[in-house]
């Protein structure tokens, strides 16, 4: 895998055989916490979609009754053109209440599965830990990952604070020299323009190493966000947003996924003959190939601007640009 970092633009390119991407990139995410359907129907109407990407728990795979056929269909993907995430399951299984699930389970599913990337087992910050015994152990299940996976780049998850996130991530790639890192995104603050201060303080402290690691965020799909994270430092990104919300085609705010009618969009899935839901997710999967490319052209040709004025309410935009250094 080769990951290389535009000087000027500072956004990442991706290149493995047969396939490429560049940043800003969004993976729709698989899971059976809070969604509808089952992780088989997510994944078929993502292959037929011809989305570049997706993200897939390994809770949801080891618990599914089609998980050898599963795995199969996944890295038959990854051999060819779509970039393939998995991670750890610790979200699906606290949702779930399942207790037993553990890094033995997650390293059975990655015995089976080829991947294009694969995060750590979750080590979670608590308070009173000293950050060299935490780094120290997420570097060690993040070891522990990369001895089972059959390919692929193995992606430390990181927890901690919105104080000592940028210590731990910056000790973390001194420590082992990844080429991507995971931060949740509800841990670096309480609202957007906190979360954003501090990502971009990550994003800092390892510029200042001239360290160019891939930043990945957990949990983010809401369009505006995407874009305010993207424009501080994230490269990566994953949520459920789009199997569970609607996308307003022109400005990306997210309405109630019963309400995507409301918008007469006139789409490639919008003017299918599919049901409501799988016409819906289409919807949204064309949002955001399209926003994502959008995006990515508008900060490699220094126009932002006009993006923020699109997606962004007027009253949020001057503290977006102070907080990114717009002018």
């Amino acid at each position: 895998m080769i990951i290389e970092r535009d000087p000027d633009t500072k956004l990442f390119s991706i290149d493995l055989p047969g396939k490429s991407l560049k940043t800003p990139f969004f993976f729709p995410s698989i899971s059976t916490v809070k969604t509808n359907f089952q992780v088989s129907e997510y994944f078929e109407l993502l292959k037929k979609s011809g989305y570049p990407g997706f993200l897939v728990s390994a809770y949801d795979l080891f618990e599914s009754k089609g998980r050898q056929s599963l795995c199969k269909e996944i890295s038959e993907l990854t051999e060819n053109a779509t970039f393939t995430f998995i991670d750890s399951g610790n979200y699906e299984s606290y949702w779930h209440r399942d207790g037993d699930w553990n890094i033995d389970n997650y390293m059975d599913v990655l015995k089976e599965i080829s991947i294009d990337f694969a995060f750590s087992f979750d080590v979670f910050w608590k308070e009173k830990m000293k950050i060299n015994d935490y780094v120290q152990k997420v570097i060690e299940n993040t070891a522990t990952t990369t001895s089972v996976q059959n390919m692929g780049e193995t992606v430390p998850i990181i927890h901690g604070t919105p104080e000592n996130l940028p210590k731990i991530a910056l000790k973390v790639v001194e420590g082992i020299n990844p080429q991507i890192i995971g931060v949740t995104e509800r841990e670096l603050g309480y609202d957007l323009f906190e979360r954003a201060e501090n990502l971009k303080n990550i994003r800092a402290s390892l510029d200042d190493k001239e360290r160019d690691v891939v930043i990945h965020l957990l949990g983010t799909g809401n369009p505006i966000s995407l874009l305010v994270y993207s424009l501080c430092g994230a490269d990566f990104f994953d949520a459920l947003e789009w199997c569970t919300t609607v996308a307003r085609p022109d400005n990306g705010h997210l309405y109630h996924f019963a309400q995507g009618n409301i918008f007469n969009c006139r789409c490639k899935a919008c003017m299918s003959k599919v049901e409501y839901p799988l016409k819906t997710m289409g919807h949204n999967l064309i949002f955001y190939k399209k926003f994502m490319k959008e995006l990515r052209i508008s900060i490699e040709n220094d126009s932002v601007n006009k993006l923020l004025e699109r997606y962004v309410p007027q009253s949020g935009i001057s503290k977006v640009k102070k907080i990114v250094g717009l002018k």
